[in-house]
């Protein structure tokens, strides 16, 4: 969040929030105070609500990948269990974790290269930045990069995602190999045309080395090759299944362990570089100083917190209000009426009814008319600060009169660029 703000500064402009500085500078340091007014100017922004409707983005393209995971085990196991009987072993063993072992061969080889999100970290970015087709999308995803690169979380986290993904589908490959041959009868054998059987029984040593630890011995070559008994059909898919365990759900899931830890631990040595560019203001209006901060009577910050944090609801539509004073009365009699105006909003309850309102009816954008003849005060900005949190996009809409005061002008211009709010 405070690198999505602090590169929005960077292209907008520095936003001046009095209330928003006022509570970041009661934290103890620096770095909180900075989070701080991220979080809290980050709702204001939109930025919050942006950030959701990616995250939600995220957890889809996690559950589709997951059923691609399930839907590719279940082919790969059919098409292994598919064959001609009896069902060679070796072949078995080479279907279902062949492409597995290569691939996790291919993961160690790209250790030695650069930092990379793997092909499985690849796609999701591919899919976060195409579904939805939202603007802010690749903004995050190179955000995300950016910070990734930064903290050296991209191996581990390419890692966790590579593997977690693989674990999830040999663990289901396991499930649909027990399902099978759980309740369907299979006939096994050892068989190779160019290896003697005692090779292949040395092969078969090799792989029983850690299934053996568990108890689980291997069929042997020379009971399998012609007419196994039925006790050792049922030795050989218990065997393979352990194989499955041990050489895919074991291997992977101590990789997905080992490549979480390294993350959580440079999760939690992160700490925010204050010389990045953009941060130099920030500072200068975050640090305390007795002497210098200006007590406003007018800017009552006591009790923003509630709706500071408040983060502003999709809506649909437009609404119009007047603040304060309709200028332009000939306006007022032609469209005071319409669904679309919110009427003028002058006294306390008028606020608290169009902020009931927006509450319980959302609207996309909100477009706030201002006379200019009226001198702009901390109160109105502060109003239209608070409608920020209850609407993703606010204008405020300057009524010029006849004669008009450019000098007022001007300090609204002034005071809605400074407190982020467009204005035409």
């Amino acid at each position: 969040m405070a690198e999505l703000v602090r590169r929005y500064e960077l292209q907008n402009g520095f936003q001046r929030a009095d209330a928003i500085d006022h509570q970041a500078r009661q934290l103890p340091t620096m770095e909180q105070r900075v989070f701080k007014r991220a979080e809290l100017l980050a709702a204001r922004l939109g930025l919050v609500h942006q950030l959701h409707l990616w995250d939600h983005f995220r957890r889809l393209i996690a559950i589709l990948l997951s059923v691609f995971a399930v839907l590719g085990a279940v082919a790969l196991v059919r098409g292994t269990l598919s064959v001609t009987q009896p069902i060679s072993i070796s072949y078995a063993l080479m279907m279902l974790l062949g492409l597995h072992v290569i691939l996790f061969v291919l993961w160690c080889v790209s250790l030695l290269l650069k930092d990379s999100f793997g092909w499985i970290g690849r796609i999701s970015l591919w899919l976060l930045e195409h579904i939805g087709q939202r603007q802010y999308n690749q903004q995050f995803n190179n955000t995300l990069l950016t910070i990734a690169n930064q903290y050296r979380l991209t191996k581990p986290a390419g890692a966790v995602l590579t593997h977690g993904y693989w674990t999830l589908f040999m663990l289901m490959v396991w499930f649909v190999l027990f399902f099978h041959l759980s309740t369907s009868a299979y006939t096994f054998t050892w068989a190779t045309t160019i290896w003697p059987a005692e090779s292949l029984q040395t092969w078969v040593a090799v792989l029983n080395f850690i299934p053996s630890m568990f108890g689980v011995d291997a069929p042997s070559v020379a009971a399998m090759w012609d007419n196994p008994a039925a006790g050792e059909q049922l030795n050989a898919g218990r065997w393979l299944l352990t194989c499955i365990i041990v050489y895919g759900v074991v291997w992977r899931a101590s990789a997905l362990v080992g490549s979480l830890i390294v993350v959580l631990r440079r999760v939690a040595a992160m700490k925010i570089d204050l010389t990045l560019p953009g941060y130099a203001p920030v500072i200068r209006r975050l640090t305390t100083s007795a002497a210098t901060e200006l007590v406003d009577a007018d800017s009552d910050v006591a009790g923003m917190d509630d709706w500071q944090i408040r983060e502003p609801k999709p809506g649909h539509g437009e609404l119009v209000i007047s603040l304060d004073h309709e200028h332009d009365q000939s306006w007022l009699q032609q469209h005071q009426h319409e669904a679309w105006y919110g009427g003028v909003i002058a006294r306390s309850d008028d606020r608290q009814r169009i902020l009931q309102r927006l509450d319980d009816a959302p609207v996309a954008n909100l477009i706030v008319r201002i006379n200019t003849q009226l001198t702009p005060d901390r109160a109105a900005l502060r109003f239209l600060q608070r409608l920020q949190q209850y609407c993703t996009h606010v204008e405020a809409q300057l009524v010029v009169g006849d004669n008009p005061d450019d000098e007022r002008i001007g300090h609204w211009q002034q005071g809605l660029t400074e407190e982020g709010i467009a204005w035409t």
